[in-house]
């Protein structure tokens, strides 16, 4: 086989959550003594897929991979950089720069995943993704790459409920000068990696898009990535509408780029405090349960052995009860992920018997709104 076909094989099966152990063990063995000849995002695509299905990476494998990664990628950086014109950045370049970044925080999630990440290879990585990210904002014809139209006016005349009534506003936490932390309250959609085809679909719902705020907080000459649907404006992750907590924004590409490098090699914490049904036992403990997830509107996800892998750590911190014609029992935890598979804490939390309070998705029975200790 090409080397572009044993990487799609694998990714397919890494995308589909296949695990198929001989396989890709094959395939490895047969890519190993030529991936000098891997484009370098076949070769992103490839190692990409064995940490997705929680498969070891043999040390052959791995050591040859991060030989080509630490001296291919700064040329292959120069390359897609001086096939611009001296013209602004069209929105085919764009695509093509989109590709190798992605590329970039591909091999650098993997590395960290696999936990044999070195100071070389994050240096080529980090350099190389700046690099592009500098360009980037300097070069953009951003008049072309506009999906939507500017908007004005208050976020609350645009975002209502269906009752009519306003909901209360997101809250800008720190303003940098390329990155922004915002509080989203809850029920408000983080609306990122959504198509253009979706978003009228999307805005007959009932919560306010995150987006809108957004765009209203910060004119379109000032943070124009922040306007740019295609770009995901800006955010770089998302948080369940009925949840409130931070959402990080990059204003720039160095922004955006560099709150994703953070995230993709685990730099960037995610911490989230949950209430939930029962009583759960004191000590951490680890859910490594496979969630699949139908692309409906609004989507639904499960425990499926024919899912994705996906990582959850439940930490308890204390319990509490609600007296009344039955003791209810409740706990409070603070959970970490390292996977940000759709609705991922709610449904590992359902899968173990303790469903988040006021949950009406996935709980399926009689939730509060308030408790006492």
């Amino acid at each position: 086989m090409a080397p572009q076909n044993l990487a799609m094989i694998a990714w397919a099966f890494a995308t589909l959550g296949i695990t198929h152990e001989p396989l890709m063990a094959s395939l490895a063995s047969r890519a190993v003594t030529r991936l000098e000849k891997f484009a370098v995002h076949d070769l992103a695509n490839l190692l990409w897929s064995y940490p997705s299905l929680e498969l070891e990476v043999e040390s052959v494998f791995f050591a040859r991979v991060h030989d080509i990664v630490t001296h291919h990628i700064p040329t292959a950086c120069a390359g897609v950089l001086s096939r611009l014109s001296g013209s602004p950045i069209s929105r085919h370049d764009l695509a093509q720069l989109s590709e190798f970044t992605n590329t970039l925080l591909e091999l650098a999630w993997s590395f960290s995943f696999i936990g044999r990440e070195t100071a070389e290879a994050a240096h080529v990585l980090r350099s190389s993704l700046m690099r592009v990210a500098k360009v980037l904002d300097e070069g953009c014809s951003w008049q072309a790459l506009f999906s939507m139209p500017s908007q004005g006016g208050s976020p609350s005349s645009r975002n209502t409920t269906c009752s009519g009534r306003g909901p209360e506003l997101p809250h800008v936490v720190f303003d940098l000068n390329s990155m922004v932390a915002v509080l989203k309250p809850p029920q408000w959609e983080v609306d990122a990696r959504v198509s253009e085809e979706s978003i009228p679909v999307r805005r007959r719902c009932r919560s306010p898009l995150f987006s809108g705020f957004l765009r209203w907080k910060f004119p379109r000459d000032t943070c124009p990535l922040m306007h740019c649907s295609e770009q995901q404006y800006g955010i770089i992750h998302r948080l369940d509408a009925p949840s409130s907590g931070l959402i990080l924004v990059g204003k720039n590409f160095v922004g955006y780029y560099a709150l994703r490098w953070q995230q993709d090699t685990y730099e960037l914490g995610r911490e989230y405090m949950v209430f939930c049904h029962g009583c759960i036992a004191s000590g951490s403990q680890v859910i490594n349960a496979k969630i699949k997830t139908q692309k409906t509107f609004p989507a639904h996800s499960m425990v499926s052995d024919k899912g994705r892998p996906a990582w959850t750590q439940v930490q308890p911190s204390c319990t509490f009860s609600r007296v009344g014609r039955m003791e209810e029992c409740y706990s409070f935890v603070v959970i970490t992920i390292r996977t940000g598979r759709t609705h991922q804490i709610r449904v590992h939390l359902e899968h173990i018997g303790h469903p988040t309070v006021t949950d009406g998705k996935y709980t399926g029975r009689l939730v509060y709104s308030s408790v006492r200790v």
